[in-house]
């Protein structure tokens, strides 16, 4: 399956941002803004994430068949997803065209894209592939699955703040912000981590994967 789609995102955003006291003019085109930023980058996560060679197999030859045996990784942004300079024309454009235009809307956006990248970097040292993908004649033969816990919203909300202090967006909502950003972006990843699935055809030597591995 896909990732989330940007609709789905904002309504998770919508959801946040009630359940954070956010309840100005501005808060649905926010949440929707928000929203696609997300499943864009989410998007891009999913077609450029690289799974790590390496994964413990059992697949003696002959015929190279088994499956593998342990945990896998998955390689950070930026190497392995969308990183901030990325992200933050998307969100940017996003804001603009959700009628989000005062004068700290590209921090905003700055700080929208920092704190996605961050959460990305996060799923991929928390979340591995699980073991058990098949294998036949030295390559995986069936998609696997993730396993672990995507980052939580008491670790996003920190960084959030952070990155929104730091672009100069203080005002007493800056916390509440910070934490509607947090658990959309904690929902979503969860929701990501049970759609994405490993892709088949991984070569594998018969004590561990020996090439990079993509998601579905």
């Amino acid at each position: 399956m896909p990732a989330p789609s940007g609709s789905e995102i904002g309504g998770l955003a919508k959801g946040a941002m009630q359940s954070a006291g956010l309840r100005g003019e501005n808060a649905p085109d926010l949440a929707t803004a928000l929203g696609d930023a997300c499943g864009q980058a989410f998007t891009l996560f999913a077609n450029m994430a690289i799974v790590s060679p390496g994964i413990p197999a059992a697949a003696p030859p002959p015929p190279g068949a088994g499956s593998t045996a342990g945990p896998g990784m998955m390689l950070p942004p930026p190497a392995g997803g969308p990183g901030a300079s990325q992200i933050e024309p998307i969100a940017k454009g996003l804001l603009a065209s959700n009628q989000i235009n005062g004068e700290q809307r590209d921090a905003l956006a700055k700080a929208i894209a920092q704190t996605v990248e961050q959460a990305l970097v996060l799923f991929t040292t928390m979340v591995m592939v699980a073991p058990g993908m098949a294998i036949a004649g030295f390559t995986t033969t069936s998609p696997g699955s993730l396993m672990g816990a995507a980052p939580a919203r008491p670790m996003l909300q920190p960084i959030a703040l952070g990155f929104l202090q730091a672009g100069g967006i203080r005002g007493e909502n800056a916390p509440d912000l910070a934490g509607a950003m947090a658990q959309t972006l904690a929902d979503a990843l969860t929701q990501m981590m049970t759609r994405l699935k490993v892709a088949p055809g991984i070569p594998s030597s018969p004590g561990a994967t020996a090439g990079p591995g993509r998601l579905l």
